[in-house]
């Protein structure tokens, strides 16, 4: 197995950005284990930028002053060159932002509460405020996180759902055998789409990692693991 995978479209068309997901064989939350798998045309660890995670909706631009601070938060922003950002999950949702025509990047933490709380809204909303980004020029990416096959929640989170998300209520829960489960991708989805970026520029890998936790760290399947997948991207 790879120590980590990328995303073909991305790695194709997207020629300023450097882009990985990586698998169990690291723990992206030990800086060792990256310095020891990355090397510097991959990524300039040296700059590696992260958020403490809180599971809110606090977005983050990184510039000049702020490269490699730890900031209370769960979403970054950059349009500096090689400034690797870095969000770490293990059953939640990253969310990867691209914009090509202003060269600019984001990524979010979503777990349900970010999810909730349209966390990769208002990671585009930071980039147009800041980088002029159009909506509609963004490629976004949905990573490896639990899928809607085996997010078992209770109802009362499922309603939750269904009053902040009105107008979509019931096109994102799932009941089977008398249990509800909750599908943090089609919700991201829906918000990006909200947001205007066009269905064909958002790329949903449906890798459910408690189906795939061979592969990837899952905080369910993994009887709460502090090992951590990583989603790292950086402009070159």
């Amino acid at each position: 197995m790879e120590d980590y995978i990328k995303i073909d479209r991305i790695d194709k068309e997207l020629d300023f950005v450097n882009l990985v997901i990586t698998t169990t064989n690291i723990d992206a939350k030990n800086e060792e284990d990256l310095v020891n798998t990355f090397n510097e045309d991959e990524f300039t660890l040296t700059n590696l930028t992260k958020n403490t995670q809180i599971h809110s909706s606090i977005v983050n631009k990184i510039d000049e002053s702020n490269i490699g601070q730890r900031i209370d938060g769960d979403a970054l922003i950059t349009n500096v060159k090689k400034v690797p950002l870095l969000i770490l999950t293990a059953d939640c949702v990253p969310v990867v932002i691209i914009d090509p025509k202003n060269k600019a990047i984001g990524v979010a933490h979503a777990g349900w509460r970010g999810t909730f709380e349209q966390i990769a809204r208002k990671t585009i909303e930071a980039m147009e405020k800041n980088y002029n980004s159009n909506p509609q020029d963004l490629i976004c990416a949905i990573g490896p996180s639990i899928g809607p096959c085996c997010y078992e929640v209770s109802k009362d989170l499922v309603e939750k759902f269904n009053t902040n998300l009105a107008k979509y209520a019931g096109k994102f829960d799932i009941m089977k055998d008398d249990k509800n489960y909750l599908d943090l991708w089609k919700i991201n989805e829906l918000t990006l789409k909200d947001c205007k970026v066009k269905e064909e520029n958002i790329i949903n890998l449906e890798i459910c990692t408690n189906c795939n936790a061979d592969k990837f760290y899952s905080y369910r399947k993994h009887e709460k693991t502090p090992k951590r997948i990583g989603t790292i991207i950086q402009i070159r």
